[in-house]
């Protein structure tokens, strides 16, 4: 067997390579933090006059304050992310509560997700508090979003944004449902 001994280093040429490789790794490291921030920095100067893109208006307050029931409101928002740009639509659940504030709800059943839909009389099957019912599993919610029928917890709602006579809300910062015992 004829082995090779390793060759021998100096102290210097080790020292050298190594501060090479420190280096270049925080160089990588810098560079990569470095395009994170970045990105973060651009979408926050886009319009900065105007609402983040996750602020949806949903109407003028004194329109929404007239409503009787409960209404279907769509709406559409541009989501930026660092890297990207997604467009997203969809709906909310609106009407004005007992005690005279402005309800928004949304559409998703609190167990699995699915959209709601408003109760015809054969889905309340005698329970006159069933107003939303989920075609999922049959959960039924009252009109403020409440937990009526097979589910603990009720619609999630956002909270209205009010401002310059509008009301908004954050799609991204929805408030879970109340839970009942």
């Amino acid at each position: 067997m004829d082995r090779k001994v390793p060759e021998t280093i100096t102290r210097r040429a080790f020292l050298s390579t190594t501060a090479k490789a420190v280096i270049g790794a925080a160089g990588l490291a810098a560079g990569s933090s470095g395009l994170f921030y970045y990105g973060a920095v651009k979408h926050r100067t886009i319009g900065s006059d105007a609402p983040p893109n996750n602020i949806v208006k949903l109407g003028e307050i004194a329109d929404l304050k007239l409503l009787r029931g409960v209404a279907k409101v769509a709406y559409e928002a541009t989501y930026i992310d660092a890297w990207y740009t997604k467009p997203v639509s969809g709906f909310v659940y609106v009407t004005v509560g007992e005690s005279g504030q402005l309800l928004i709800m949304s559409p998703a059943c609190s167990h699995l997700g699915c959209t709601v839909v408003p109760a015809s009389d054969a889905q309340q099957d005698g329970n006159k508090n069933m107003f939303f019912w989920c075609p999922c599993h049959g959960a039924g919610f009252d009109s403020e979003g409440g937990a009526v029928y097979a589910v603990k917890r009720g619609l999630d709602t956002y909270e209205p944004i009010i401002s310059d006579g509008s009301v908004y809300f954050d799609i991204m910062k929805p408030m879970p449902g109340a839970t009942i015992d």
